[in-house]
């Protein structure tokens, strides 16, 4: 166990209400041996759908051939082929019909072995697929992070009412030069962020109110941004439907700060406001579980080889 070499890919979609769209995607996926999907988390409030994939890695990969990156490159090819960004709308921000990709080591594999792949994948997506492609973490030279490269390019300024994303982005020269690709948006398919950093959870708390400046304020001081919050915790308020708000948090360094002492948190702060908060959940299953689930898996490829 302690020699296995596996890594993980979290594929973000801008899409969950068209069935058609996401089957398209997961038959694109289904085609490739080693790599499997392990999750699929659905919100069809926020018109959201993530993807867990896991596979093998070679130790020492000659060819350039490489599973777990081929299927990702198939389900982007194949998202692009079935959704329009023109047409979207959901309250989760995003940048693009794939929104977000990020890689992490599992087992024995390194950060910079995962690095590797996710700058593969980025020159395939904004060469072939011509789309503006931005790296970050370990996949960017200069170590950019994922919230500074969404800062600039307006992540997260709702462009409707109703705290609503709609649509894709305007023809115009972006604000920010891509790594690989245009330097313009094709409207119909956005911009696309690829990164690779150690293991992140999502883990999201609803907080029963209408008063989004409210839960914003509360997010703020869950966040670890500006050394005033919970460290290595980013959060965000998203509007969850009528009546809820939700404070979605990024835990950079889940073994330091779990969704345990976020939900402590919100409740504490939002206790001030005279504000209830119910049960948080997480989007996936945890790090260790993902390996059990991707080895039960691949159990009978492994004793055909």
């Amino acid at each position: 166990m302690l020699k296995l070499m596996l890594a993980c890919c979290k594929v973000y979609i801008s899409e969950s209400r068209n069935r058609a769209a996401l089957d398209s995607i997961e038959r694109a996926a289904g085609g490739i041996q080693q790599a499997s999907i392990i999750n699929k988390f659905v919100d069809e409030t926020y018109n959201r759908v993530g993807y867990t994939i896991v596979s093998k890695l070679a130790p020492e990969p000659s060819s350039g051939l490489c599973p777990l990156k081929s299927t990702v490159f198939a389900m982007v090819k194949a998202a692009f082929d079935a959704v329009d960004f023109e047409l979207h709308c959901g309250s989760h921000p995003r940048l693009g019909v794939v929104d977000h990709i990020c890689f992490h080591p599992l087992g024995c594999t390194s950060l910079d072995q995962t690095a590797a792949i996710a700058k593969s994948l980025a020159a395939d997506v904004g060469s072939s697929l011509q789309v503006p492609t931005f790296l970050y973490g370990a996949a960017n030279e200069e170590g950019r992070t994922l919230d500074s490269i969404r800062r600039e390019l307006g992540y997260f300024k709702p462009n409707s009412t109703g705290n609503q994303w709609v649509g894709g982005p305007k023809a115009e020269p972006l604000p920010l030069k891509p790594d690989v690709g245009p330097a313009y948006a094709v409207q119909t398919k956005g911009i696309i962020v690829i990164g690779a950093t150690p293991w992140v959870d999502n883990y999201n708390v609803p907080v029963y109110s209408t008063d989004i400046a409210t839960v914003r304020r509360i997010a703020k001081r869950v966040s670890g941004r500006g050394g005033k919050g919970l460290p290595s915790v980013q959060a965000m308020a998203l509007a969850h439907g009528e009546d809820v708000i939700e404070v979605a948090c990024n835990l950079l360094d889940p073994s330091r700060v779990g969704g345990d002492l976020v939900q402590l948190q919100v409740e504490k702060i939002a206790g001030e406001e005279g504000i209830a908060v119910g049960k948080g959940y997480y989007t996936d299953f945890p790090q260790e579980e993902i390996v059990e689930r991707y080895l039960k898996l691949d159990s009978p490829r492994g004793k055909r080889d």
